[in-house]
């Protein structure tokens, strides 16, 4: 799943203040990449509509699965990231912390849309 730099790193935060495991994350082309558990990637629109971040806020936090041939996570010496992937494995659909994750990041992409502060 993919965010634009800015929010991202305001929903990390937000996150971390609160407590809140949020899975690795890379820094890659002006965007963070976080890193989700095999099939976690589908329902992600679903998830944001539920959560009441729906396609009409057009938010541009995207997600897709990872196909066989789509480029490889770099190994942990060489990546640029913002969230470590150790200790805490991706986020799965299990996981509240997932529903956590989307919620600040859709926040923080339309608080920056509107040019509002980062969430305490």
């Amino acid at each position: 799943m993919t965010a634009p730099l800015g929010p991202a790193r305001a929903a990390l935060g937000r996150l971390e203040r609160l407590g809140r495991p949020t899975g690795p994350v890379l820094r890659q082309s002006g965007r963070a990449v976080f890193l989700l558990a095999p099939g976690a990637a589908e329902p992600v629109p679903e998830l944001l509509r539920w959560l009441g971040w729906g396609p009409e806020l057009g938010l541009p936090i995207e997600a897709r699965a990872a196909h066989p041939g789509d480029p490889r996570v770099p190994e942990p010496r060489t990546a640029d990231w913002l969230r470590a992937g150790a200790p805490r494995p991706a986020l799965d659909l299990r996981s509240p912390a997932l529903l956590h994750l989307l919620d600040a990041l859709a926040d923080a992409c339309a608080r920056e849309r509107l040019g509002l502060p980062p969430a305490r």
